[in-house]
């Protein structure tokens, strides 16, 4: 067992949800998948890893799948491989040395594009909620 598995281990036990488990090697990467329940109902499974590329944890979708508009680090905040934008200073903002940084950050996500799921259910489409950079109707 690694050294930074047993950290995230204790990481995970002490503050993600209890649901949190754990998939070994899973394309070469130990995933921490969880669910997040948002304010408005909506469901999200979150797998979080240690990208040694980014040199640094990551967050990526699982479910639910969005819609093909919103999949880009602009609009729904998340690239079109399913890993969360986390912004910040870090190049291409795929990743960020803390894990519980990036779960809290992934967390906030889910909010905001559960805002923008609902809010297109109803007809009343809305931008992410949490993005200083929004322009007027860009989403439809």
């Amino acid at each position: 067992m690694s050294a930074r598995f047993e950290r995230e281990r204790v990481a995970v036990a002490q503050f993600m949800p209890s649901n949190t488990r754990h998939v070994p090697a899973r394309g070469g990467r130990d995933l921490w998948i969880f669910t997040k329940r948002t304010e408005v109902g909506v469901d999200f499974e979150i797998a979080l890893y240690y990208d040694p590329d980014e040199q640094g944890y990551s967050a990526q979708l699982v479910s639910p799948e969005l819609e093909r508009a919103w999949q880009n680090e602009h609009i729904g905040h998340i690239f079109k491989d399913g890993v969360i934008c986390l912004g910040g200073p870090r190049s291409a903002w795929r990743a960020a040395p803390d894990m519980l940084e990036v779960f809290g950050k992934a967390c906030l996500w889910a909010e905001g594009i559960a805002v923008m799921i609902r809010s297109k259910e109803l007809s009343r489409p809305s931008e992410f909620p949490f993005s200083a950079n929004n322009t007027e109707g860009e989403v439809s």
